[in-house]
């Protein structure tokens, strides 16, 4: 490795750790080579940087930086949590296969991250067929209304969040990127689809951007359920009625109630810009926190720039009493890191602003 892809590569994983550190979250030996930004790490490219550079602590197989150990613990508690809700996850979208015009159902946030809390719901990232999003969607309300797992009022815990569902039309999500957008950026990386694989590839095929962040292929296929002939076929007998000139007109009236019931709650809202309803895409995040992850990432990237442009490396120590300062924020950041989360902790909580 040269001088120059050497530096490269460091400079990409202190920017990797330094968003997984926002979240308190270790990453394992072969996540940290996996998730690495621009250009993946190999084992043995990580093993020089933990053996010769100061900032970059192993500890039981995980890379953190100095004074985090602890996390490790936190770490360990919400992915046994997560891994519970992500079977549950995967027994309900297996039913959910038989839902027309709902082509990708993927996990996304926390669960993506294997991290939960305790009260955490399920986030959902649905991908609909073409000028159907009104219609998959009512079936997907009703469905999980119906089997009693629907996030909606107080009832959260465990529960399914159908907050972002996009149409094939546009599947293209640039159009919603922040300048420097690193919390979607690590978004889109970790999705996990739970089914249509097919749709997912050409939806990861459309956002290519991705590769400005991400200089290698990814496709996620860990959490996959097997595909059913059988609900694929009760699919496509439940669409039947919906296809053609009547099925434009249910789309166009449906569209135009939820659209209108969508709207109403959005102008409520001190800041609606986490709220997109369009015939392309329905987003319900009342509180978005992607600038402000932002922020805290580039604060803390910005403490290790000594790295990168001093020709001899400060000692981490000078970090030290920094880390500690910044536990306490890094814990009420992480308990608000999903959006469901940061909502549901805000002072300005009222029934008028649940989600749509």
């Amino acid at each position: 490795m040269g001088i120059k892809d050497r530096e490269m590569k460091k400079k990409a994983l202190i920017e990797t750790m330094c968003f997984f550190d926002l979240f308190d979250i270790p990453l394992t030996k072969e996540e940290a080579c996996d998730f690495s930004l621009y250009k993946k790490l190999s084992i043995n490219e990580l093993q020089d940087f933990i053996d010769h550079e100061e900032f970059v602590i192993e500890t039981d197989n995980h890379i953190h930086f100095r004074n985090r150990s602890l996390n490790l613990k936190v770490r360990k508690d919400k992915e046994i949590r997560a891994q519970k809700l992500i079977r549950k996850a995967k027994r309900i979208a297996k039913w959910m296969q038989m839902l027309p015009f709902i082509r990708t159902v993927a996990l996304c946030n926390s669960l993506s991250f294997y991290s939960a809390e305790k009260d955490s719901d399920i986030d959902l990232f649905i991908i609909t067929e073409k000028a159907r999003l009104f219609t998959a969607r009512l079936w997907a309300l009703i469905f999980t209304q119906i089997i009693g797992v629907r996030r909606h009022k107080k009832h959260i815990s465990g529960r399914l969040c159908l907050s972002f569902m996009i149409s094939k039309d546009e599947m293209n999500l640039e159009s919603i990127k922040n300048e420097k957008d690193i919390y979607l950026i690590f978004w889109l990386r970790l999705m996990r689809p739970l089914f249509g694989q097919k749709t997912y590839r050409e939806f990861m095929s459309k956002n290519d951007w991705i590769h400005e962040h991400f200089d290698y292929e990814i496709d996620q296929q860990k959490h996959l359920i097997n595909k059913s002939a059988k609900l694929n076929k009760i699919q496509r007998i439940l669409e039947w009625p919906a296809k053609g000139k009547f099925g434009d007109l249910l789309e166009k009236v449906l569209g135009y109630w939820q659209k209108k019931r969508a709207n109403k709650k959005r102008l409520k809202l001190d800041d609606p810009s986490g709220v997109i309803v369009n015939n392309h895409m329905l987003k319900f995040h009342n509180i978005d926190m992607r600038k402000k992850f932002q922020q805290l990432w580039a604060l803390r990237f910005n403490q290790f720039q000594q790295y990168l442009t001093s020709s001899s490396s400060p000692s981490v120590d000078d970090f030290s009493s920094e880390y500690q300062s910044r536990s306490h924020q890094s814990r009420i950041l992480y308990e608000s890191h999903s959006q469901d989360s940061a909502y549901k902790k805000s002072e300005k909580h009222s029934p008028d602003s649940q989600k749509v």
